[in-house]
């Protein structure tokens, strides 16, 4: 009927909707980003400014510092009582400066906020590694947790915690001799030097060795305005029989169409093979980050990096996962067969990889494909619905709201907030989803820049009160709470 084809939008969701789809036609737009004195990245007054960000990676470190002494110099009842909460509070201390760290180098456009982002995320691991295999920390834990005058005083969420820091520590080769150790965490770090090394060269524009000579001819077939864009950015020159060629870098964009698009198979081959093909440093980092994977593995007793991974999993063993894999290929085989066999009639040959695109676009358009749905998904759309199925599922709903002036990193980046029935603030959400150039290759992520957790019971320290924004702080039944941020 027309009142059900009538879509009922509040002014609210309207807003979330908008702020997506047509952001300079909300109050929301960009105009607030370089305007008024910055509140600090995140709503973290400690985050105004490189400087101030590394300063607070160090005084994240001395808080952090200041709960191990508690924790292993802890003796009376009392104070074992307090090691796990001592526990809690350190991981959140690092963690709130640490994330926030990996979260910038991937994203922010600055590079001096990069570079100091490097800095703050290099040293807070090793020291975040050093307390992984911390001999006195873990004995503490054990101490307290095997001691039933101790333990009966600990609540659900407290044991399941302590029972999560020890399993981390055992995972950590907490049991090897102080050589080991030292090498565990010189491993630990090498490992996530070469995953930012190996991430940062997906996202370097391609070497001169990748650059495919294309017949513009066979550019035809593509999509008018992509055939456009690819010559814009291409250079070309003529051979000397005339025929045009298209010098281009075939990245993700051009990639796509060409595989989907073109007629010519030794384009199509030409094209597949450049763009998979990684670069020499992309490939360097992979090996030595697979080879160090092992040898960390097998120091702390594990067959190899797939064990260890998957010991505290649902899938528990490689084995289970392979087993799990054989059988979807093995319920899926009939189908993939009769596909592969159609791909086959509609070539005349052999199929290989970059003739997927192509022979399945070729086979739709035979079928009589559907039309795109696309136009009708706009990302404020699925925005506003999501809000709407988390609004019907479990009483909680987004709304969008303006940043303060520096607490985003771009003018792209979106804030919502999480509220329930009663319009009560539950946690934020930074929406940072538009490709761009300064944004490193990670996909779809997100980051927790903050973690929900009771503070009010928290260890007085110096420094323990850094970094709890009003603003994400609230108060519910005589307690204080940290409200969760992700970004």
């Amino acid at each position: 009927s027309a009142a059900a084809a009538h879509e009922v939008v509040h002014e609210d969701e309207k807003i979330l909707r908008d702020v997506f789809d047509l952001p300079t036609k909300t109050t929301l737009g960009s105009r607030w980003y370089h305007q008024g004195q910055p509140t600090g990245l995140l709503m973290e007054s400690r985050f105004v400014s490189p400087k101030s960000f590394k300063d607070a990676g160090r005084l994240a470190v001395a808080e952090a510092q200041q709960l191990v002494e508690k924790v292993v110099s802890a003796q009376t009842a009392e104070e074992k009582q307090q090691v796990v909460k001592c526990l809690d509070q350190l991981s959140d201390a690092l963690c709130r400066v640490m994330d926030v760290a990996e979260l910038v180098r991937q994203v922010h456009p600055d590079s001096s906020w990069q570079a100091a982002a490097d800095e703050v995320y290099a040293e807070m691991f090793n020291y975040m590694n050093a307390l992984n295999t911390h001999v006195g920390i873990y004995r503490k834990l054990v101490e307290v947790m095997d001691d039933p005058g101790c333990s009966r005083h600990l609540g659900a969420v407290e044991r399941e915690a302590a029972v999560s820091f020890r399993r981390d520590f055992e995972k950590s080769g907490i049991h090897l001799s102080t050589q080991a150790h030292s090498r565990f965490v010189d491993l630990s770090a090498g490992i996530h030097e070469q995953s930012r090394v190996f991430l940062r060269s997906q996202s370097q524009p391609l070497p001169k060795n990748r650059i495919v000579e294309v017949p513009m001819e066979h550019l035809r077939s593509l999509p008018s305005q992509v055939a456009m864009e690819i010559l814009q950015s291409s250079r070309t020159h003529k051979r000397k029989d005339g025929t045009a060629i298209v010098r281009l870098s075939p990245d993700d964009y051009a990639a796509h169409y060409i595989l989907r698009d073109c007629e010519d198979e030794p384009t199509r081959e030409s094209v597949y093979r450049a763009w998979q093909r990684g670069s020499s440093e992309g490939v360097k980092a992979l090996e030595s980050l697979l080879e160090q994977r092992l040898e960390l593995a097998r120091t702390v007793g594990f067959e190899s990096f797939g064990h260890m991974s998957l010991v505290d999993k649902m899938a528990k063993s490689p084995d289970h996962v392979d087993e799990f894999l054989r059988g979807l290929a093995a319920q899926a085989s009939p189908q993939w067969s009769a596909l592969i066999e159609s791909f086959s009639a509609i070539k005349g040959s052999d199929v290989y990889p970059w003739d997927r695109d192509y022979l399945v676009s070729r086979q739709q358009m035979d079928n009589g494909a559907l039309p795109s749905l696309m136009p009708y998904f706009s990302l404020g759309r699925v925005v506003l619905g999501l809000s709407r199925v988390f609004k019907s599922l479990y009483g909680v709903e987004l709304r969008a709201v303006t940043p303060q002036p520096g607490e985003i990193w771009h003018p792209e980046v979106r804030k919502l907030e999480a509220v329930d029935e009663n319009n009560q603030l539950l946690g934020v959400v930074y929406c940072d989803v538009f490709s761009r150039v300064s944004k490193s290759s990670v996909g779809a992520a997100h980051f927790t820049a903050r973690c929900a957790r009771r503070i009010d019971d928290d260890i007085r320290v110096q420094g323990s009160d850094a970094g709890h924004s009003s603003q994400t702080v609230v108060e519910r039944d005589g307690q204080r709470f940290q409200l969760p941020v992700v970004v």
